[in-house]
């Protein structure tokens, strides 16, 4: 008996309800699978079903006269009440958006294996166009650089450089390029631009987007030394292009990428607007309840807790559903709110922003807001972006108030430098980004540089 104690002990233990678990599981999806995912809760639980006049998001946009803690009141007081009207026409909608969901498509990838496949080229040059084309990513621009890609291969630089112009003049146009600004050049050179006009189109391009974004023909004409006619027709043939030419394929089962939201620019005020994709509002079968009145004894006991688990779960959903909107317009409005230049102005002014910023202006855990930026997209007047483009971690200016200057905005400064000054070595560069403003070291220039898919001024 001497070995026997008795002990008392407090401890905190955090556990989640099947409730916060699929509200955290709905976090992450992106609007494409939250589509899917409730497509496949509406086949197999008979309590759902599609009202007549679709949800009402009209409580998640923003007025202009409140600020963002009184449009995050407004979310935070939505209605949830279930509407219990019959609608025979229920199951006809059900039916209709199962049938209308899109089914996965061909990638990118496949797409190009199969031109590839067809192409009129050596074995040789087939081999390094698979390589090239397993190194793209979902918009078709390169993953590693191709120094780093056949770093260890044994093809020569003029075998590389004809798969390339190969897999370059495959449909969608645009593709094989280190980013955007490439693939624009690309297309505008396969369309048949002749040289003169490319090498101005080019300019646009890599220093001049941004201005003409904001209007400033006169003064880009002015520096091109162009009539501004010329420039407006430039402008058009820019604007019929695709900055991202492989989003229009599907990744990994998703038919193609689709935005979260979008913050535009109306005259002068930004405006948020959520992208509810087709998603319908969800309510309770009317008359579901009340299936098994008429039945009794045994029976009656298996139909209502069959019912009860039915209905459980559909009310569920439709909370988490509606809630995974009232987070993400919280984030959205954060953001607009936080990087309201960008959105006015264009990428060179994103500001350095963490998770833990748009966490604690809206109230949720940081992991909460990891969950939700992931799979996100953003519509801009500037493009299409993933949200976890605007989480990113500062470099230091010369103005000695702890001010930072966003990694992305360095790297654009980077790709400046060399566009205007052409081949410079890492240090070089260092020195031009200080001329600036912003301290950043020659080791962080190379590694910004590789990541941007530029080659060293050696290579170059």
């Amino acid at each position: 008996m001497d070995g026997l104690n008795l002990s008392q002990s407090l401890k905190t233990e955090q556990t989640l309800s099947p409730q916060m678990l699929q509200s955290l599981a709905l976090l992450p999806m992106p609007i494409l699978e939250l589509k899917a995912h409730i497509q496949a809760e509406i086949e197999s639980n008979p309590a759902l079903e599609i009202p007549d006049s679709e949800y009402d998001l009209s409580q998640f946009e923003p007025e202009k006269e409140k600020n963002l803690d009184d449009r995050m009141d407004d979310a935070d007081s939505a209605d949830y009440e279930d509407l219990s009207y019959y609608d025979p026409e229920a199951s006809d909608r059900k039916q209709m958006l199962i049938e209308n969901s899109s089914a996965p498509g061909e990638t990118l990838k496949e797409h190009l294996m199969t031109q590839l496949g067809e192409a009129d080229i050596s074995e040789r040059t087939e081999a390094i166009g698979e390589i090239l084309i397993s190194n793209l990513d979902q918009n078709g621009f390169y993953i590693l650089s191709l120094e780093n890609l056949f770093e260890n291969e044994s093809y020569s630089k003029e075998e590389i450089k004809e798969a390339v112009s190969v897999v370059q003049s495959f449909d969608p146009a645009g593709i094989c390029v280190p980013d955007f600004r490439a693939s624009l050049i690309l297309q505008a050179k396969l369309s048949g631009m002749v040289d003169h006009d490319l090498q101005i189109f080019s300019q646009i391009v890599n220093e001049y987007l941004e201005k003409l974004k904001s209007g400033k023909f006169r003064e880009v004409a002015a520096a091109l030394r162009i009539p501004e006619e010329d420039l407006q027709t430039f402008f058009s043939i820019l604007k019929g292009l695709t900055p991202y030419p492989g989003q229009n394929f599907s990744s990994d089962g998703v038919t193609h990428v689709e935005p979260d939201f979008s913050i535009r620019s109306k005259n002068g005020v930004l405006v948020l607007e959520l992208n509810r994709g087709d998603i319908p509002n969800l309510e309770i079968t009317s008359g579901f309840e009340d299936l098994a009145d008429n039945l009794s004894g045994q029976e009656a006991k298996e139909a209502n807790a069959y019912i009860r688990d039915a209905v459980r779960q559909a009310r569920t959903l439709i909370t988490q559903v509606n809630m995974r909107f009232q987070t993400l317009y919280k984030a959205a409005a954060a953001l607009m709110e936080i990087q309201s230049e960008f959105f006015l102005k264009g990428p060179r002014y994103l500001k350095t922003m963490t998770l833990k910023d748009i966490a604690e202006k809206i109230g949720v855990h940081e992991t909460t807001m990891s969950r939700l930026a992931q799979s996100k997209w953003v519509d801009t007047d500037w493009g299409l972006f993933q949200l976890k483009y605007f989480f990113t971690q500062g470099v230091a200016t010369t103005s000695g108030n702890q001010e930072s200057v966003s990694r992305n905005v360095v790297k654009d400064m980077i790709a400046e430098i060399i566009a205007e000054n052409g081949a410079l070595s890492d240090q070089k560069i260092s020195d031009l980004l200080l001329s600036r403003g912003v301290k950043c070291a020659r080791r962080t220039v190379s590694k910004y540089r590789g990541e941007l898919n530029i080659d060293s001024s050696y290579s170059r």
